[in-house]
């Protein structure tokens, strides 16, 4: 658990966004914890059994794009949409979003290619495979913990960061990606509770 910790650390980018805003570093070290709770997340076996099923699939590389472009050339919800957040670990990704009062801001997984496992809500496209968010965390074998830069986020109206985390089997090899947004208010929240301590 440590190790994954001090990963984090050397893995988390400049954060340019927040400018000269006192503080910066407590809210990286606020984000920084809530890592291990994702992380936890992504040990549950509905997650972990999720990305083994869907890797079990092997579904060529050209098919996800192709799923891919017509994902994001379709602003309906598609049956493909719709299965991101119906199917027994996207009713559990859902469930965690709703219930974390303002925590989290959207919560998806991918399989060992990037391709959407399960999502709420519905992400801008299907494919993660040539993001950061994806590769970085992805990067090897047992993978590593990635924080994203600060972005306002227009579906839940709130500044967030993404925490990825890498989906591990029971040989501790990475099957897949989870990816949750955790919002700055809240962060600045956990800081504002530490100096009250």
């Amino acid at each position: 658990m440590l190790n994954r910790l001090l990963m984090a650390i050397l893995l988390i980018p400049s954060f340019n966004v927040w400018g000269e805003t006192p503080g910066n570093s407590e809210i990286m070290a606020a984000l920084q914890v809530k890592v291990a709770a994702i992380q936890k997340i992504a040990a549950k076996p509905i997650v972990i059994e999720a990305a083994k099923q869907q890797n079990a699939k092997n579904q060529p590389l050209d098919e996800i794009q192709k799923a891919d472009q017509e994902w994001m050339s379709n602003k309906a919800l598609s049956p493909l949409k719709v299965s991101m957040y119906e199917s027994p670990v996207g009713a559990y990704l859902k469930n965690l979003v709703l219930a974390s009062q303002g925590q989290y801001n959207e919560a998806f997984m991918t399989d060992n290619k990037g391709a959407n496992v399960a999502a709420y809500p519905v992400t801008s496209d299907y494919w993660q495979g040539d993001e950061d968010k994806f590769t970085q965390s992805y990067d090897s074998k047992q993978g590593k913990v990635y924080i994203g830069p600060v972005k306002y986020d227009e579906s839940s109206q709130t500044n967030a960061a993404q925490i990825s985390v890498p989906v591990l089997d029971e040989k501790n090899q990475n099957i897949g990606v989870l990816i949750i947004g955790v919002s700055l208010a809240h962060a600045q929240s956990l800081v504002k509770f530490k100096q009250q301590k």
